[in-house]
């Protein structure tokens, strides 16, 4: 996958709408599975895709759209947490996830995260993350720099789900060894 440089964050409340709704209908196009699981903050819809054993919970919150994202069949897990969550605000500036959803000069759309891993566990380290996933590459957005995981287009759907997968897996077992004292 050859990677731009030089990207454009979304401009408006409709393009945020489609990309998100773009992220699940990839799913769905890849045969995931619907489901409901009971995850801490309440019962979701979720998609799981048994070959890259990834599943996806997205809904929007009143400031951004959630996708959260981990390994394992969902079914067989009680009171589910992502390991990663690609989120995406609602309209631009509404909130700052560790996700980048971007537009190319073609006007294709990409997925990149910060290495950040947030949530319920202290000692998360972005340097060690994002060492485990292989680094960061600069990019601009809007004329802006910075260092992000560059995950994908859609329009290599294939590439995106794998690279989602991996980070979603990796980080399951960077919080699992925080967990377990090994980091």
């Amino acid at each position: 996958m050859r990677v731009p440089v030089k990207f454009h964050a979304l401009r408006s409340r409709r393009e945020h709408a489609q990309v998100n709704r773009e992220l699940a209908a990839l799913f769905r196009s890849r045969g995931a599975r619907r489901t409901i699981t009971r995850m801490a903050d309440g019962t979701r819809p979720t998609l799981y895709l048994a070959g890259l054993d990834l599943w996806l919970a997205a809904h929007a919150l009143p400031n951004r759209y959630r996708n959260a994202l981990g390994p394992g069949d969902p079914r067989d897990q009680r009171d589910l947490w992502p390991s990663v969550q690609l989120n995406l605000p609602l309209a631009p500036g509404s909130s700052r996830p560790h996700a980048r959803f971007l537009r190319d000069a073609n006007g294709r759309f990409w997925i990149a995260h910060t290495g950040r891993l947030g949530g319920r566990q202290v000692g998360i380290s972005r340097a060690a993350f994002v060492s485990l996933l292989g680094g960061t590459q600069t990019i601009a957005i809007d004329d802006r720099h910075e260092d992000v995981f560059m995950l994908g287009t859609f329009a290599e759907p294939d590439t995106l789900l794998v690279e989602i997968a991996r980070l979603a897996h990796t980080a399951e077992q960077f919080r699992s060894a925080l967990a377990a004292g090994l980091r």
